[in-house]
Order: C-alpha cells, then structure tokens, then sequence
C-alpha cells in the first residue's frame, strides 16, 4: 500500500517538475530593523497563498524568513517552508525581485509628491496676481447703441 502512495506522489512530482510554478508576489517595505526590511506574501498558482514571508538584508543580498511560531520550549519553527533548493532559491529571487519593484514604486511616488511641491499653488499665483490689479476697478466700455439707461 505504501509502495501506492510513493508510486504515486513521484508521478505527481514529475509533473509538477515539469510545470513551472506562478509565483505573485506583495512585498511591503518597512523601515530597516537590524536585518528585517519587509514583509512579503506569496501566492502559488492562484489557488495557495503564504503570509507572514519576513524581507532580510544581508552582505549576500536578500533573503526570505518564512512565516514561524514559537513552540513550547521557546524555539522559533517554520510553519511552512520550501521542501526543494530549487523552489527555494525560485522563491528568494520572486521576493527580491517584488522588493525592488516596491521600492522603485516607493521612490517613483516621493519623487512625484516633491515635483508637486515645486509647482507653484494656484491659489498662491491668484493671490499674487490679485495684488498687482489696480484698486480702481475698470469701467465699462461704452456699447455700441450708447449708455444704456
């Protein structure tokens, strides 16, 4: 019977190891602390999604910590975690890769808000240009048939 199973999950494997996996990756900055610089979500195939991903920096690059909880002993333990050094390292770069695109969106919308700060209010130009009108205000031209009455 378990000859069966085994049987079974390496067909399963083959499969999945030749289709290749859809990885939809959000990633949200956060301010460095120590090593952690964001939080990141999977989803795998549109039909399974992993939250909790922590962003870490190190001299060697990115890398992601997968969502753990402490056990009774006080040991921290994955909750869930890459079986494969392949879909490992496929899941470090869809992470590194959102981190990037997260923070050139970052830094796309701080350069926008500054360009918006140097562009002159338009309440600031009419208020400017309401000073310069002469304090007299300006009669009307004359019509064509005369004064009217």
């Amino acid at each position: 019977m378990s000859n069966t199973n085994t049987t079974a999950s390496k067909a399963a494997q083959e499969k999945n190891d030749a289709m290749p996996l859809k990885l939809d990756v959000r990633v949200r900055p956060i301010t460095p602390k120590e090593n952690l610089v964001g939080f990141a979500a999977i989803t795998i195939n549109d039909c399974f999604v992993v939250e909790g991903l922590k962003v870490c920096a190190s001299e060697k690059g990115l890398y992601v910590n997968m969502p753990s909880q402490q056990d009774g002993n006080g040991n921290w333990r994955d909750i869930c975690k890459p079986i494969t050094a392949d879909f490992r390292k496929q899941l470090n770069e869809a992470v590194a890769e959102g981190y990037g695109a997260a923070i050139e969106k970052m830094q796309a919308t701080l350069e926008a808000a500054r360009g918006m700060n140097d562009r002159p209010s338009l309440s600031g130009a009419l208020k400017e240009n309401a000073g310069k009108v002469k304090s007299q205000p300006v009669k009307a031209a004359a019509s064509k048939d005369g004064p009217s009455r």
